[in-house]
């Protein structure tokens, strides 16, 4: 089973490593200090796995670490260990989005193409019911699956210690399909527009039909970005697999291609307008 990667347990791991870069002590120096492989170093300054106390307590020592660094380390310990449980997927979940829902829980930032449907960190329950009796796929229609969206969007919600920063442009064609239903979809738009106008950290962007092909007919993508050093890497949808690309050149071109289509589509403040006619015309028919 693939390890499970927190906020929390990165920022300690993050902050062990420069504490051990400052000595100058060496992977190997470490893992033999404390009878262990260097792999299970390596996965504790990854957030891999998190380091019991008395592990992290020799780890402090060993770097002569002031007491102002210690008790920092302290706070990183507390703040791990009281995370709430990372999300576990099914079984046969893609690799690529796997990683998508675990970074969701330390990523700073996600910018995101939707394709025709609206994105799953917007769906509200109505519409996540509704798309999972159309789903032919038994196995992809369990709740388990669409329990592990509900999950993912706690990280958009401002009352988040830290709410993920997320920016979406989406199709026209997202707030016209009536999926489910009239009903549903008039719920689902409700609720759009009013995290488009009342969260500060989620931007909303509608792309008319008028404006034609932006380079994202074929699926979805989304940059996940970091608040630190960590490189920026690419999560995309085509008709037959998911995929990530994590080469700069790579995730540079379709940050550009975000770019690209944040400028066709509708200002946030006219997606929002355009989210709201679309409500009139729902609630008149």
């Amino acid at each position: 089973m693939a390890e499970l990667v927190t906020q929390g347990s990165r920022r300690l791991g993050g902050y062990l490593r420069e504490l051990r870069d400052a000595c100058k002590k060496t992977l190997e120096e470490v893992a033999a200090h404390l009878d262990q492989d260097k792999g299970t170093i390596s996965r504790y300054e990854g957030g891999r796995l998190k380091p019991k106390w008395p592990v992290v307590v020799m780890l402090t020592n060993l770097y002569g670490a002031t007491d102002e660094q210690a008790e920092r380390v302290r706070e990183l310990y507390e703040a791990a260990k009281s995370e709430p449980k990372p999300v576990r997927l099914p079984s046969g979940t893609p690799s690529a989005f796997r990683r998508l829902v675990y970074e969701t829980g330390v990523a700073w930032r996600m910018r995101q193409v939707g394709g025709g449907l609206v994105p799953g960190l917007l769906q509200n329950d109505k519409y996540m019911q509704a798309l999972r009796a159309t789903l032919a796929d038994p196995e992809s229609a369990q709740p388990k699956h669409f329990g592990v969206r509900n999950k993912r969007q706690k990280r958009i919600d401002p009352t988040d210690p830290k709410p993920l920063i997320y920016h979406v442009i989406m199709d026209e064609i997202a707030v016209t399909r009536q999926v489910g239903g009239a009903e549903v979809l008039l719920d689902e738009l409700h609720h759009l527009a009013d995290v488009a106008e009342n969260w500060e950290n989620v931007t909303v962007q509608i792309v008319p039909k008028e404006a034609g092909d932006y380079g994202c007919g074929a699926g979805g993508m989304t940059v996940v970005d970091y608040d630190n050093s960590e490189p920026s890497w690419v999560y995309f949808e085509s008709l037959a697999d998911s995929h990530l690309v994590d080469n700069p050149e790579d995730v540079q071109r379709f940050a550009e291609l975000f770019d690209r289509a944040a400028r066709i589509a509708l200002s946030p403040d006219k997606s929002i307008e355009f989210i709201r006619q679309q409500i009139e015309v729902l609630e008149k028919s």
